[in-house]
């Protein structure tokens, strides 16, 4: 059903009974063919359709009529559709579902947000829905993270009840976030070209005006030139500038001013009173209203360039994987969604091709560019049974890949959803500075009447006073109090990205760089990761293989670098493992299992001791790991594993020290090795035979100290001290549940990333500490001087245009860090 929507607000008071009756929902005018009736709040009120109405009780019900006192207006589209189901059904929005344990999560970006009273409603709408627990709406980017339980309510509820209120949902890609924000930046580009075509004409009447003002002019000829002045402003100000005038009305719906109502006081104030100076035969400013409505298109239009280079970095990321893929059937071929893709599923890409999900290639051989995504510069070759990664390029020839991860699932995607997390955190400072620049608008609006009321006190003409009023209204920047931590945090944010380094959240940025001592974990983080068997001690009556062999059965299983390095070895000794029963598996202790009709146990000395068998004080030979076998309750023997200390760690450590930031080493391993690793990377202090919960306790009796923790690590065993150190880092390739808990992912093993990482949030923490100085400077300098009188409107426009655009220019800066660099 087509409606007819306000162009703008009345500007001046009308007669209801002259006004056309607007629905109570979404203000739409009301076809009286359609008309449905009802009450709220002890009047009578009427809707444009019966979908307005159905959406009218929907919230009314849940108990939300405050939506009604707190919404801003809306705009074309914004509410009042049907209320219908959408058109995806669950099995298609299953693609899009990350499932984690019994709990979901999918990502929707909702059509027709208008302000943020509407992410409120749809916050609390969904909010009260049995089954959701958590919702998060970015409001800049309309992006809504739900989490539920997908026992008790599907994804496509979800859906319908978002467009049940008389919004849009649909999946989030980055295709289409894309979208929007090109129309954006469509309507924004095609509003100032009008505004700018329309003010360069109107400066040509106002120099002639100027000149008739000093030399004189023919009557007839001043009053059609004013006639046509009025002309040309009408549309800048009611269109070029209607999105001023609908941010301004909707925040006096909501009871909270903001920047949007300054600018149109002072471009209305402008063009009312050279309306009612036309009107009286009197001079005309107009060309002064449209300037300020012209100045500050064109300050939106590059501070919307500003933004989208400062996240450049990390849209770059998030576009790697390809949106289609070439599914096979046999020998057959057909183009479909990558979303579309089950696990199993064969995939053909081809060269010059991203690989569209995470996946093991099946036939063929190749060379593929993982620079995107490890840092690697040269091409890894990757032949059947090698692992490929969505995003990384196949280089050489055509490959056929089995899909092991859905699209959700990817490497990619992953990375994605920790970037949507980091734009909804945002650090504590900023709370302090959105209040302020929320008291600042009405602390300025009570300045520039004060100054109106000086003026007219001291006799001074009433269109001087009008304009330094005006100039007060326009001098004040409160969007440089509002960007200035924002942009700081989206530019060091993506800049850290595009290196390789993902923030969890600006608030992740503020705490690294507070912290004052740093936790390494040992095996895996410290150490290359990739250990080796040095020696292996049998015990009468096992022979050194068979010894091999019973571990190896045991750690065939699991994922820990020393029990993959015996495997490993056994492997290429024997060819062949046998098979282990009743595996079980004890982090940061040891595995048991059976093998054959024999009770085996793999791990340190303090597993064995717990179960029985003692081995004793047996000295190392080697500077290595010890890996202790028990066998039907006896010892068996030793295998001794070394594994390399990373390159770069020593590094690090001499830049934390140098930083004044203090090192410890915390281990599952013996305390001895554990020293003499810690020794070797110049580490002070180190402690071993470390269970998981031993590593968190540690990490709290040091926050318990007063000191600030940083945590690195990459185990199963290192995801309590990752949850409760200040700022947990992880490497991507690490365990999942090491990433979920960490606060900083590296997204290749190199250390010298976390120097890049601290480095960056230095940085940033200094810019946002620089843009407050800035805004707050500004203001105190600017509000006086232009309540004494010495700025124009205009010039009290381009300088508050200046004052956000420096903000967002100078958090630009952290967009230019080198790739990886300190």
């Amino acid at each position: 059903m087509n409606k007819a929507y306000p162009a703008f607000p009345p500007i001046f008071e009308i007669p209801d009974a002259a006004l056309p009756a607007r629905c109570f929902h979404c203000h739409a005018t009301i076809d009286e063919r359609q008309r449905v009736d009802g009450s709220h709040e002890g009047r009578d009120i009427s809707f444009c359709c019966s979908g307005c109405h159905a959406a009218y009780l929907l919230i009314r019900g849940a108990g939300l009529d405050a939506f009604y006192r707190r919404r801003q207006a809306t705009s074309a589209a914004s509410t009042g559709h049907r209320l219908v189901a959408t058109a995806y059904s669950d099995a298609y929005l299953e693609r899009f579902v990350v499932r984690k344990g019994d709990s979901a999560s999918i990502s929707i970006l909702i059509d027709r947000i208008r302000c943020a009273a509407c992410v409120w409603l749809i916050e609390k709408m969904l909010g009260r829905i049995e089954g959701v627990t958590d919702v998060r709406i970015e409001y800049l980017s309309h992006i809504a993270r739900v989490e539920f339980d997908p026992g008790k309510i599907a994804a496509g509820e979800i859906f319908d009840t978002v467009a049940a209120l008389g919004y849009g949902p649909r999946p989030y890609t980055v295709s289409a976030a894309r979208a929007v924000a090109r129309e954006e930046r469509r309507d924004l580009l095609v509003r100032f070209g009008t505004a700018a075509f329309l003010t360069m004409q109107l400066m040509a009447c106002s120099i002639a005006l100027y000149a008739g003002y000093f030399h004189g002019m023919e009557p007839g000829m001043k009053r059609n030139l004013q006639l046509f002045s009025l002309v040309l402003t009408t549309p800048v100000i009611f269109y070029s500038g209607w999105p001023f005038l609908r941010g301004a009305f909707r925040s006096l719906r909501n009871m909270a001013p903001n920047m949007d109502l300054l600018v149109s006081i002072g471009a209305l104030s402008a063009y009312i009173y050279s309306l009612a100076a036309f009107a009286g035969g009197g001079e005309v400013y107009f060309e002064s209203a449209a300037m300020i409505v012209t100045v500050l298109l064109a300050g939106r239009l590059l501070e919307r360039g500003a933004r989208d280079r400062a996240v450049a970095g990390t849209e770059r990321l998030l576009a790697l994987a390809p949106e289609r893929a070439m599914r096979m059937k046999g020998e057959a071929s057909e183009e479909v969604d990558v979303a579309s893709l089950e696990v199993g599923d064969m995939v053909l890409v081809r060269p010059g091709e991203n690989f569209p999900v995470d996946g093991e290639v099946v036939a063929g051989i190749t060379e593929v560019d993982e620079s995107p995504v490890t840092g690697e510069s040269l091409p890894a070759i990757r032949r059947e049974g090698d692992g490929v990664l969505a995003g990384t390029l196949n280089l050489s020839t055509p490959v056929t890949v089995e899909v092991r991860k859905v699209a959700a699932e990817s490497f990619i995607a992953r990375t994605a959803r920790l970037v949507e997390e980091a734009r909804t955190r945002t650090p504590a400072v900023q709370a302090l500075a959105d209040r302020c620049a929320a008291l600042l608008v009405p602390v300025v609006l009570a300045m520039a009447l004060l100054s109106l009321l000086i003026s007219a006190y001291r006799g001074i003409a009433l269109v001087d006073a009008l304009m330094t009023a005006v100039s007060v209204v326009l001098i004040a920047c409160p969007c440089a109090l509002g960007l200035a931590i924002p942009a700081a945090v989206v530019a060091g944010s993506g800049s850290a990205a595009r290196a390789g380094v993902i923030f969890r959240g600006g608030d992740v940025l503020e705490r690294m760089g507070m912290v004052t001592d740093v936790v390494f974990d040992k095996t895996g983080t410290v150490t290359e990761g990739r250990p080796r068997v040095e020696r292996v001690t049998a015990f009468h009556p096992f022979t050194g293989e068979e010894l091999l062999l019973l571990a190896a059965s045991l750690e065939a299983s699991t994922l820990h670098p020393f029990g993959r390095a015996v495997t490993e070895h056994a492997r290429s000794l024997a060819g062949s493992i046998p098979s282990c029963t009743n595996v079980r598996s004890f982090p940061g202790m040891g595995v048991s299992g059976e093998v054959g009709e024999r009770q085996v146990l793999a791990g340190n000395t303090r597993f064995l001791s717990e179960n029985g068998i003692d081995f004793g004080n047996i000295p190392l030979q080697i500077a290595s790991s010890r890996m202790y076998i028990g066998c039907d309750g006896k010892p068996a023997g030793m295998i001794d594993v070394r594994d390399g200390v990373r390159a770069g760690v020593a590094g690090l450590v001499g830049y934390f020290r140098q930083m004044g930031i203090g090192g410890r080493l915390l281990s599952g391993d013996r305390t001895g090795e554990a020293a003499r690793i810690a020794a070797e990377i110049g580490v002070g202090r180190s402690s071993g035979d470390m269970l998981p919960e031993d590593k968190a306790a540690e990490i709290r009796q040091m926050q318990g100290e007063g000191k600030r923790v940083l945590m690195i690590g990459d185990g199963i065993n290192d995801a309590p001290a990752l949850a409760v150190a200040d700022v947990g880092c992880a490497f991507s390739g690490g365990m999942d549940v090491a990433m979920e808990t960490s606060d900083l992912v590296l997204m290749r093993g190199d250390l010298e990333l976390v120097r890049f990482a601290h480095g960056v949030a230095l940085r940033t923490m200094r810019v946002v500490r620089q843009n407050l100085v800035w805004a707050v400077v500004y203001n105190a300098v600017g509000i006086p001087l232009a309540m004494s009188g010495r700025l124009t409107p205009v010039f009290a426009a381009a300088a508050m245009t200046m004052s956000s655009l420096c903000v967002v220019a100078n958090s630009l800066r952290l967009a230019r860090l080198p790739n990886g660099g300190g």
